[in-house]
């Protein structure tokens, strides 16, 4: 069989066929398929380090913009986000809740957004409608494939804490894929009174690591000789993908589920954990996970990471001697 007409040109005794068989076409498709098949995988592959490398120039940002805010600080953190002072305690779960992040905006040459905020309201507040849903390349992983889209509706303070956006609220809010290291215990809520940790969790103020909860004017913010530690040994920054609930760069809304846990992460469990929690730290980069360090430097730590180790680096003045590299 053949796929067209042959045409034959006879030279003396030699006659030349112009033309080919079906067989011989199927079989160049299959050889194509072959090397389309080989090809892919390290496409895909050029492709997710292109967007790790993306997702590290972001962080790295973030880090130079901490200590930015530093020299105009001198040597304290931004207060993770902005709790309300009641009975002589600050209770993060509630208050104007600005976060970290607004603060780093004008070192990350986003001043025009910074200058939108009318930081004498709360954030859900009317009149910060334009910065609730601005987009902030910066603080956006381009691996992150879970998320419905960069302006999304978190959940109200009804749904399950591990599935805090399953039935939408009405306040629409750009995502971050960057929070902040509240510590190595989960957040306790004011009412939990669980100032000492244990099952209840540590006070939003109380937290071990970087950002915590506080109040305006900087005041319960961490400053760089409270890491005794080591700057280039605690964590600061983490990534979470949205494969759970959307994230806030913009800061605490007392109404949200999670409200404070979309502002920070915890490192009671090691990161990428098989049994995640809404407040973990994850991502879509495949091995790791990508954090930025106090001093600055970001560092991708590796899957399979012991818990103990996570969480010593999770501590600002924890004292632990690190056994084991990462």
């Amino acid at each position: 069989m053949v796929l067209h007409r042959k045409k034959s040109l006879s030279l003396g005794e030699d006659r030349v066929n112009l033309g080919f068989t079906l067989i011989e076409l199927l079989v160049v498709i299959a050889i194509i398929g072959v090397l389309v098949g080989l090809l892919l995988p390290a496409v895909q592959q050029a492709r997710e380090a292109a967007r790790r490398s993306a997702c590290s120039n972001n962080m790295k940002q973030i880090g130079l913009a901490i200590h930015n805010f530093a020299d105009a600080n001198p040597e304290t953190f931004p207060t993770g986000w902005i709790g309300e002072y009641e009975a002589g305690e600050i209770h993060g779960d509630e208050g104007e809740g600005w976060g970290f992040s607004t603060r780093l905006l004008p070192y990350i040459e986003e001043r025009n957004v910074y200058d939108t905020i009318n930081f004498d309201q709360g954030v859900s507040h009317a009149s910060n409608a334009t910065a609730q849903t601005a987009i902030i390349s910066a603080f956006l992983c381009p691996s992150d494939s879970y998320g419905s889209g960069d302006v999304f509706y978190p959940g109200g303070a009804g749904n399950d804490e591990e599935t805090p956006d399953a039935t939408p609220g009405s306040t629409q809010y750009s995502r971050t894929n960057y929070v902040g290291n509240f510590g190595s215990e989960h957040i306790g809520g004011h009412d939990d009174h669980g100032g000492g940790g244990g099952d209840e969790g540590l006070e939003p103020s109380e937290g071990n690591g970087i950002f915590l909860a506080g109040l305006e004017g900087g005041k319960q913010a961490v400053k760089f000789r409270d890491v005794r530690d080591g700057l280039s040994k605690t964590i600061a920054i983490g990534e979470r993908d949205s494969r759970m609930g959307g994230s806030l760069w913009i800061g605490m809304d007392e109404d949200l589920g999670e409200s404070m846990a979309r502002v920070v992460g915890v490192g009671e469990h090691v990161f990428n954990s098989s049994d995640p929690h809404f407040e973990d730290f994850y991502s879509s980069h495949p091995g790791g996970v990508s954090f930025v360090f106090a001093d600055g430097h970001v560092a991708f730590l590796s899957d399979g990471m012991s818990e103990s180790l996570f969480q010593s680096l999770s501590t600002r003045a924890g004292g632990e001697v690190l056994s084991g590299s990462y």
